[in-house]
């Protein structure tokens, strides 16, 4: 009988490391997670960030645009959309000497302020044939026969509390024209969203066909589990530890959300206690699983590298029984 496969991905587990442990010799404790990684074989990824990684994982080409809106728009709707969209989720932008930057946290807009913004930003768009959709404060999206394949963008998620000009949509200059329109009713709103983040575009009539590849399906508590369960057709289960989870099913995909948030905000504290978390629920019975041979295990943090874990055989009393963070963090 095959192994059961676990492929764990933490967004915000390396990326913050190297500048964290310059800057403030900040030396993390996740003890389980370096006897993970220890002797672990490193495969080059062509993507980074973790939708287009879940996405190159299901077969997805590197080089074009994943059509997370489509999909996204049917988890928040229960029914397909019918025109091309986007994602267009509001943030909240900060203006630097010589960058704007996206803030870290997303913009707690509640209902009514989302209804009041729709209105008033659908008003402007009619013209150009447009229409912002809701279902949830923090997840929009922008529907029109305008939208086509040609757009590149970047996922939310890679762009939090970065500078944003690099990152903006790629194709015709009439999207910057829009952002900066739609900016400016937002800026006279009078709530905590001052911009719309346009990525993930989908053309519902071209649609490129996604894999299970062997997967039983996606474990996670978020949206983007939820998604991929979705675009899949495969089942989720919102497990808040490995022990909970059925495997019944074959190979998963774990999806850990806690550490981007205080990753992308600097939060080191925060970060730690989030990394505690995982150490107890996720990274101890995943170690103790590969090492009694009951999982194979995989962990990536997106960052364009996946480590395929693997226990040392007992004779080899020369390996290394725990990674080190300066080869984690690169």
């Amino acid at each position: 009988m095959a192994k059961m496969h676990l492929h764990l991905l933490v967004p915000g587990l390396f990326q913050p490391l190297k500048l964290w442990r310059k800057d403030f010799a900040f030396q993390p404790q996740a003890e389980n997670l370096l006897r993970l990684c220890a002797n672990a074989r490193p495969e080059t990824l062509p993507v980074q960030g973790l939708e287009n990684t879940l996405f190159h994982l299901c077969g997805h080409p590197a080089d074009t645009e994943i059509p997370f809106a489509y999909y996204r728009y049917l988890s928040d709707f229960g029914v397909p959309p019918e025109q091309p969209l986007l994602c267009a989720d509001p943030v909240a932008l900060q203006t630097g000497i010589d960058q704007v930057l996206m803030r870290p946290e997303l913009p707690p807009l509640s209902v009514p302020e989302m209804e009041t913004l729709l209105v008033i930003l659908n008003k402007h768009l009619a013209e150009d044939g447009l229409q912002l959709v809701a279902n949830h404060p923090q997840r929009w999206y922008l529907l029109g026969e305008r939208i086509d394949a040609s757009l590149q963008t970047v996922p939310l998620l890679k762009a939090l509390g970065q500078s944003i000009f690099p990152l903006l949509p790629r194709g015709e200059r009439y999207w910057h024209r829009l952002l900066n329109e739609l900016q400016m009713l937002l800026h006279t709103s009078g709530t905590s969203a001052n911009a719309l983040w346009l990525w993930g575009a989908s053309l519902p009539t071209a649609l490129p066909p996604l894999q299970k590849g062997g997967r039983g399906g996606f474990i996670g508590t978020s949206t983007t589990a939820e998604v991929m369960a979705s675009a899949t057709q495969t089942p989720q289960q919102a497990a808040t530890k490995l022990p909970d989870c059925d495997f019944s099913g074959g190979n998963q995909v774990i999806i850990l959300e806690d550490l981007l948030q205080p990753a992308v905000a600097d939060d080191l504290q925060g970060w730690q206690d989030a990394l505690n978390g995982l150490e107890e629920n996720w990274f101890a019975p995943a170690l103790a699983g590969m090492k009694s041979g009951k999982f194979s295990v995989s962990l990536s943090a997106c960052d364009g590298r996946t480590l395929h874990c693997q226990s040392a055989p007992l004779w080899k009393f020369w390996q290394t029984r725990m990674a080190n963070w300066d080869a984690l963090s690169r």
